[in-house]
């Protein structure tokens, strides 16, 4: 490995991904401290009054999206997040080769005692480590928010029993007493590890959108071509994705929308449901018939994309004739 050709990539793209991570890192403790100031019963009459129609863009149910836990794991699916993530990956992919050869420097590089595979093999790795210290920020910051805030709780007053009674309990509430704040902390509601399949599938959207986006560059020249032609390409895919959300005549379109596999709220919620399903590659239905993919499957799904995109940005690059430096 060249040290040297790696701290060029690290120089170029570290403010980039200081960034990029604050950003999230703070999001996602802001997001779990907002969580924190809304009672769930307030938040279940908010989405009370939401239309029936809006279950369709969601792959979980509405009663668990209101809990704390499904609140938070909302968070992966904000634009700050997703964004910050499609940033850093769409900017350090369209790198990788255009930009080098549009800023004049591709020659130079290559004058040195480094082959073709060298010089993009540096680049992705630098790019990938920015991946996982973005996905790792998102997680971290959710670590952190549920292990520092406290939730708000409206609850009336209760007469304690000396002894519990049947379907009653130890404690009888004092229907005509004023509600009572009270302040439990987060980390008492929600565990931060049912989490870390969210983040896995973050880093895999992340993985997979630099990948795309150093085949592009691999093929083109110019650094604000090879980028909007990605981001031409990612606004298509968000809407097919919401489209066939939207209307089942049109379902189709989310089977070719490399969004679809990114579901972090689905991976949360069988982490907390069935932890023994929060890693598996396939969902098998109450007949024993598979009924889809789990969330490593989706990982993989968008984690095998992006080895292929690699591997044909590499045979592209290194056959490929550079232009000669304008």
């Amino acid at each position: 490995m060249n040290k040297a050709l790696l701290w060029k990539c690290f120089r170029e793209s570290r403010w980039l991904l200081l960034s990029c991570a604050a950003a999230v890192y703070a999001f996602c403790w802001v997001r779990v401290w907002m969580v924190g100031r809304i009672d769930t019963e307030r938040f279940g009459a908010i989405l009370e009054l939401l239309p029936g129609d809006w279950k369709k863009f969601t792959v979980v149910e509405m009663d668990w999206l209101i809990t704390y836990a499904g609140r938070i794991a909302m968070a992966f699916d904000e634009p700050v997040v997703v964004f910050g993530m499609s940033i850093w990956a769409i900017a350090r992919g369209s790198d990788c080769v255009s930009g080098e050869i549009n800023r004049g420097t591709m020659e130079m590089l290559l004058a040195q005692p480094l082959s073709r595979l060298q010089v993009l093999s540096h680049q992705a790795l630098m790019t990938v480590a920015g991946v996982v210290v973005i996905a790792g920020a998102a997680w971290g910051g959710t670590w952190t928010g549920i292990h520092t805030t406290s939730t708000r709780e409206e609850a009336r007053p209760a007469w304690r029993l000396p002894f519990a009674m049947p379907g009653v309990g130890r404690e009888i509430p004092r229907p005509w007493a004023a509600k009572e704040v009270r302040w439990t902390p987060m980390a008492d509601r929600v565990s931060s590890n049912i989490y870390l399949p969210a983040a896995a599938n973050l880093l895999s959207l992340g993985f997979f959108l630099a990948a795309i986006t150093t085949l592009v560059s691999s093929c083109d020249r110019y650094r604000w071509r090879t980028i909007g032609i990605v981001v031409g390409a990612y606004v298509a895919q968000t809407i097919m994705k919401l489209v066939g959300m939207a209307a089942e005549e049109w379902r189709w379109l989310m089977y070719l929308s490399v969004f679809t596999p990114y579901e972090p709220e689905a991976g949360v919620n069988l982490a907390m449901k069935s932890p023994s399903l929060a890693w598996s590659v396939f969902l098998y239905g109450p007949d024993g018939q598979r009924a889809g993919l789990g969330p490593l499957g989706d990982d993989l799904l968008l984690i095998c994309g992006g080895l292929l995109a690699y591997g044909a940005a590499a045979v592209i690059f290194h056959r490929r004739d550079l232009p000669a430096p304008l």
